[in-house]
């Protein structure tokens, strides 16, 4: 890990689901000569997934890291997720890396997911390769793939190589920078021989085309080309790598992972033509806390470290590791290392390369590598490791966005304290989730991107940590108010022998503003109540109001005023005011046309128009007030409404549905209102019903 970071490339691989992104990852492990054998998800022997749940649903759900070398140069491969719910570990990786691998299908089964991809590695600044994969699938199509996920991305793909053959007659590729055709043994060893027959006819067309848009990113060539003068592919190899580095060339290329056909030249155009860590902005970008203060670290190695962790794992056996990008600086074994966000220290006692699930322990880390450091104690995916103690750090990028949220509820008997602590360890390691504690409602509640995500964090804190959990929607948070006036007396009045007690109490209820809450107003002259039984009248009232009175909800948004009572020299006391007060909370709201409320959410929904009107359908079905729709700057329809959140807490599962996972939506609390009569029964009922069961 020491040797010179000229030679090292570091790659994510992304894609949508299915694409083909760990299959690639495995057969790049064969073709490095790191595995005797290609790994496969389908059967259980990828050497890239790290998490039993990815060989059950088939798809990939956290990230994983690779260490291998091809032809001399070092290839630090992150082979991501691509499903929404798990899409936080690939935009913290593409932070971590210098360029990206893009896989699509030959299918061209355009998913949602490539939009936002598309969108973090322009974020970024990355150069991108595409790979034009499952070209031995049925209904392969190379250039038909070109066009669609061209327009689509409204990006120009420019193909650097084409297919011989497509479905199950797809046997090699003839490139356009050596003009040279491979055919494969279809035996997925990855031995390729170069043959000049059986070059495409459109060859020409493409050269032409690729020879376009390579001038454009050069101020001599353009002038070239705009004179006519000839150029040919032998004059552009470093004018290439100037395209590809700035984003003004897009290369595809065709390919099989799973039959191992063109991935050598897939990195053979990675080495030429990706960056290494030297050949990037050669400063590092650290920020304050408060975004107010701006610092820059050159990426060298003798500049103090800096590291960022893009990602977390926890083995209730093996421990923490933290995957980290050393940005700057050298470490070694026992460094000591200061936490940016928190101050901590934290020692590298160990070291390691990563090849997938396996580790290799290393002495050494310099700029540029990307390593997994062991046993951190108070460190997080996100945070900046460094040299010296300040809280300058690399800011992430991520921020996740909570469209589902379920009551946790643990199906045998554990007790509260060992199910949070083991909810936390998945929160380290998903850091899209949150955790919180309803207290009106008395439930844990998990937050995250979708369902589908939840369970499956579910079924690993069952697996990993033995606690079997289910996941119930929350109860919605209702309150109630009142709508009218009314006043009322409460006396509590108690004889049974030697002191009594004895507390009378005069209140008035009026209704405020929504969001007001319960004011108490004081409003006792001459002495009717004495002072220091005010207090206790306050108490009693607000114990009452948080008990609710139709169905148990919180009574919120009400003034309630005492203004008269009596007292007793010798039996009155704070227990009998309180009870009173609550009494006379109680008779009042009786009078004053109580009326439940629901949280009402401002929704924010994008889709493409195809869909606009059955999403529109679907939330007026919903009793949502529709604000408004606009187009963004993809074209695509933002549609705004108020919406009950007992409409749509399940509405992201609906969505992906309906709109073919193309669809994407916002939430957030926007405000109480009343809930309609008939709906309001149902809920009296319901809530009456489970009482009567308890």
């Amino acid at each position: 890990m020491t040797e010179d970071n000229e030679r090292t490339r570091n790659i994510a691989i992304i894609g949508f689901g299915a694409s083909g992104k760990t299959q690639l990852a495995d057969t790049v492990l064969y073709n490095a000569k790191v595995v005797q054998s290609i790994g496969k998800v389908i059967d259980k022997t990828s050497n890239m997934v790290l998490e039993q749940e990815e060989f059950e649903h088939l798809t990939t759900m956290t990230a994983s890291l690779a260490t291998v070398e091809i032809n001399g140069t070092k290839f630090n491969i992150v082979d991501t997720p691509s499903q929404d719910g798990f899409m936080g570990d690939t935009i913290n990786a593409l932070q971590a890396v210098d360029a990206a691998i893009f896989l699509m299908s030959a299918q061209t089964d355009i998913k949602q997911e490539v939009e936002i991809l598309i969108k973090h590695t322009r974020i970024f600044n990355l150069p991108v390769i595409f790979l034009i994969n499952k070209m031995d699938a049925e209904n392969a199509d190379f250039n038909r793939s070109v066009k669609e996920y061209s327009k689509y991305l409204n990006i120009r793909l420019t193909p650097v190589a084409l297919p011989i053959g497509s479905c199950d007659k797809f046997e090699g590729l003839y490139s356009l920078i050596d003009k040279k055709t491979y055919l494969y043994a279809r035996d997925a060893s990855g031995r390729s021989k170069q043959t000049t027959e059986n070059i495409p006819s459109d060859a020409g067309e493409f050269e032409k085309g690729l020879i376009e848009i390579v001038a454009e990113s050069d101020d001599v060539l353009l002038e070239k080309y705009l004179n006519n003068e000839q150029l040919k592919i032998d004059d552009l190899f470093k004018p290439i790598k100037k395209a590809v580095l700035s984003r003004t060339l897009l290369p595809v290329i065709p390919g099989s992972s799973l039959l191992n056909i063109g991935i050598d030249k897939l990195f053979e155009f990675c080495s030429l033509w990706l960056p290494s860590h030297n050949e990037l902005n050669d400063k590092v970008m650290l920020k304050s806390a408060d975004g107010g203060d701006v610092a820059e670290i050159k990426r060298t190695s003798t500049e103090k470290p800096v590291l960022f962790v893009f990602k977390t794992t926890i083995d209730p056996y093996a421990g923490k590791m933290s995957y980290a990008r050393v940005f700057s600086g050298r470490i070694t074994q026992d460094n000591v290392l200061y936490n940016a966000a928190t101050g901590t220290e934290e020692k590298t006692n160990h070291i390691y390369a990563m090849t997938g699930k396996k580790s290799k322990l290393i002495d050494t880390a310099e700029s540029g590598d990307i390593i997994a450091l062991a046993k951190l104690q108070a460190t997080r995916t996100g945070d900046t490791l460094k040299g010296a103690k300040d809280s300058m750090s690399i800011p992430p990028v991520y921020k996740p966005k909570k469209l589902v949220a379920y009551a946790v509820k643990p199906k045998g008997k554990s007790d509260e304290d060992k199910v949070t602590q083991t909810l936390n360890k998945i929160l380290e390691e998903d850091i899209s989730l949150s955790l919180r504690r309803d207290t009106q409602l008395k439930e844990l509640i998990i937050e995250g991107i979708s369902k589908e995500q939840l369970e499956i964090d579910m079924h690993k804190a069952k697996r990993k940590y033995g606690i079997d959990l289910d996941l119930v929607l929350p109860d919605i948070p209702y309150k109630e108010t009142i709508k009218g006036k009314a006043e009322a007396q409460g006396k509590y009045k108690k004889q049974s022998g030697g002191r009594g007690q004895y507390g009378d109490v005069w209140l008035k209820l009026e209704p405020l503003h929504r969001g007001k809450g319960v004011e108490f107003v004081d409003n006792i002259v001459g002495g009717s109540i004495p002072r220091q039984y005010i207090p206790a009248v306050e108490k009693g009232v607000k114990e009452a109001a948080s008990e609710g009175f139709i169905a148990g909800y919180p009574v919120v948004d009400l003034v309630a005023t005492v203004y008269d009572g009596s007292y007793h020299v010798v039996d009155s006391s704070e227990l009998a005011f309180k009870i009173a007060g609550s009494f006379a909370f109680k008779k009042c709201m009786e009078n004053a046309i109580p009326v439940l409320l629901e949280p009402i959410m401002l929704i924010t929904v994008t889709v493409p128009e195809a869909f606009t009107g059955e999403v529109i359908g679907g939330l007026n079905s919903k009793r949502a007030k529709i604000l408004g729709m606009e187009h963004d700057d993809s074209k695509k329809q933002v549609i705004k409404a108020h919406v009950p959140l007992s409409e749509v807490q399940s509405y992201g599962d609906e969505l992906r549905s309906i709109t073919k996972g193309m669809g994407t939506f916002d939430i957030e609390f926007y405000g109480y209102e009343e809930v309609p009569a008939h709906i309001s029964e149902k809920i009296v009922s319901s809530r009456n019903k489970k009482e009567v069961r308890v």
